[in-house]
């Protein structure tokens, strides 16, 4: 979103209704899901006193050991993963979101607007999805997560494929109809950063299913949770597969280009030393001539001036069809 929306903190409370959730600012107790974007001080107070529990900070957010990130307290779950945000844009950034869990409600802080959280919003708007406890909430967020990563790989996928058609068509290379190379270069470049960043924000969840599934089996109330959050596990396993198949083809497809280049770089080299070779001869030839010693013979004949010249002519002529004839032109 905005700038606005970047310096200004929210916190929105989802409050079940009949067969809806209803939006609210501010905190509601008997709301079943806290949503807290870039919350202020006084906002994160008011949700630690009314559900007795304590907050993570950013900093505590950002801890990249599984201890900070994966922790029960208190009988509540904290989880904390990483999620791209922006993903469309020219500047993709990663940004943790941490789900805590307890009782019947769920609460969310993080600090950018990732587009799952934005289709989950839309969906309770329309009333097309209906959750009946903060756990359901949980898992209705993480399938629009996974189904958000699943649809930026298959973004890149195709874009790459693009990619791929421009270097290896060489013809149309040849034509100078398609990118430069290195246009092509900061592409790769760019799909392999978002890539990347879509490996790290898997494997993140992953982990978060790991933990959940250890923290929830067994109990019988929550047999459905499990199955759900088993069946996203496998989805997030696929896709780490996946990723890892696309950044080999972008470090093959950068390989690739770095070659391309090298080999123009090395053509226009090969230029100037066959240039180099062929002017040799006629420059030694001038030298020749051009000294001032009284007992050359060609130096008082009257044909001696266009001799010189024929000679130079054919001994630059000599090395260029010699080369043509070995292929190296």
């Amino acid at each position: 979103m905005g700038e606005k929306w970047q310096k200004e903190g929210m916190l929105y409370s989802y409050k079940k209704n009949a067969r809806e959730l209803n939006k609210e600012g501010g905190v509601d107790p008997e709301a079943i899901w806290f949503d807290l974007i870039r919350p202020k001080p006084d906002e994160a107070h008011q949700v630690e006193e009314a559900l007795n529990l304590s907050l993570p900070s950013y900093q505590e957010m950002e801890e990249i050991e599984a201890s900070s990130r994966l922790y029960r307290e208190e009988g509540s779950l904290f989880m904390t993963v990483v999620l791209i945000a922006k993903a469309d844009s020219e500047n993709p950034f990663l940004s943790p979101v941490t789900f805590l869990v307890a009782n019947k409600y769920l609460v969310t802080v993080r600090y950018a607007d990732p587009r799952s959280f934005r289709i989950v919003e839309r969906k309770i708007e329309r009333g097309v999805e209906s959750f009946a406890t903060g756990e359901a909430v949980l898992v209705g967020i993480l399938e629009a997560i996974v189904d958000r990563l699943a649809d930026i790989l298959e973004k890149i996928g195709r874009e790459v494929d693009e990619v791929s058609k421009d270097i290896f068509q060489t013809p149309t290379l040849k034509k100078g109809k398609s990118k430069r190379l290195d246009e092509l270069l900061t592409t790769i470049g760019k799909k392999g950063d978002l890539t990347a960043k879509a490996k790290e924000s898997l494997v993140s969840l992953g982990r978060l299913f790991i933990f959940l599934t250890h923290q929830i089996q067994g109990i019988k109330e929550k047999k459905a949770l499990v199955v759900k959050v088993k069946t996203l596990q496998r989805d997030v396993s696929s896709l780490t597969d996946h990723c890892a198949f696309l950044l080999n083809k972008i470090n093959f497809l950068l390989d690739a280009t770095l070659g391309f280049i090298n080999i123009e770089q090395n053509g226009i080299i090969k230029i100037f030393s066959v240039a180099a070779v062929i002017f040799l001869p006629p420059t030694v030839i001038a030298s020749i001539y051009g000294m001032n010693f009284i007992d050359m013979p060609e130096l008082h004949w009257a044909f001696g001036y266009p001799f010189a010249l024929v000679l130079m002519v054919a001994s630059a002529l000599l090395p260029y069809f010699y080369f043509k004839q070995k292929g190296w032109l």
